[in-house]
């Protein structure tokens, strides 16, 4: 029995959902029909892919080997349309490129407009993750770049540095200025850390890389904070910031998200470590010319 994309789909997206009535409902079927299908699949292929016992649909060993076979089958289906395109001299087609919210709305649209002005004829399709999800997907061959930081397994992935980003602290615009220098390699007006002692802090959730590095501040420098709020995203730091409920510490280019004069904006005096962005890749994965210009365009834009 040769695999077709509608039975990886189905199966594929009961198995993000753990649920027959979530899956049938978002590939717009009964769920009747989906359990019949489902089972039709399992009955060809002589294995039961779900384990349907106490009240969960979960994947067996066997479903986790179709999966990944399954996986295999479009990447191997998204490159040979890539060479097509080769062909074709880049005429039509898209490239598919995972990062994060933040970057997708802070860095792509420059990508985007600019790629699409070199291949008029091309688009890029962009998928929206968190930092794991992003690692996770591009291992299975998910996308064909991904926007991201290191660090990465240089035994999985190739990549080409993008930008740094320097971490910067963001004020509501009605705070008293800050005492601050100028620093010939800082971005904005420096201060010392200390400044940022017992201030009022919005915070990200714990398991985020900016959360982490503002705690390893705290640490290094023996500074504590006031708690003023914790989100989920960059974007939501810098609205609460805009909204005057605190300070937050941020990567520099998050800036863009707001109007002249809506935040003040500092560098730090001391050395703390940046983030480095990456354009990644599988490593066995062959990059045709458009692909090797988008990267490019990266770099020429976002550095």
């Amino acid at each position: 029995m040769f695999m077709n994309l509608k039975q990886f789909k189905y199966v594929l997206t009961l198995a993000r959902s753990e649920s027959f009535a979530k899956a049938a409902d978002s590939l717009n079927i009964s769920q009747p029909s989906l359990s019949q299908y489902v089972k039709k699949i399992e009955q060809q292929l002589g294995v039961e892919l779900f384990d349907r016992t106490g009240g969960t649909v979960r994947l067996t060993d066997a479903g986790r080997i179709y999966i990944e076979a399954g996986r295999k089958i479009l990447d191997l289906e998204r490159q040979m349309y890539g060479q097509f395109n080769d062909l074709a001299e880049y005429k039509t087609g898209s490239i598919v490129v995972g990062t994060s919210p933040y970057r997708c709305a802070a860095m792509m649209p420059l990508v985007a407009k600019q790629f699409q002005t070199q291949y008029p004829g091309m688009y890029i399709v962009v998928e929206e993750m968190t930092s794991q999800e992003l690692i996770d997907n591009a291992a299975h061959g998910q996308f064909d770049l991904c926007l991201t930081m290191l660090p990465l397994d240089e035994r999985k992935f190739c990549y080409e540095k993008i930008t740094e980003e320097e971490l910067i602290l963001v004020v509501p615009s009605d705070y008293p200025p800050l005492p601050a220098v100028h620093l010939a390699d800082r971005k904005y007006p420096a201060i010392d850390t200390g400044v940022i002692d017992h201030q009022p802090m919005i915070m990200i959730t714990e398991n985020q890389w900016m959360q982490q590095a503002l705690d390893q501040i705290a640490v290094d420098y023996r500074l504590s904070f006031r708690r003023a709020a914790v989100v989920k995203s960059l974007e939501a730091q810098i609205a609460m910031v805009r909204a005057g409920v605190g300070m937050a510490l941020l990567p520099s280019g998050i800036e863009r998200f707001c109007a002249p004069g809506e935040v003040t904006c500092y560098s730090f005096a001391q050395q703390l470590p940046k983030r480095e962005v990456v354009v990644m890749w599988q490593k066995e994965r062959c990059l045709n010319q458009v692909t090797q210009d988008l990267i490019g365009t990266m770099k020429k834009i976002l550095w």
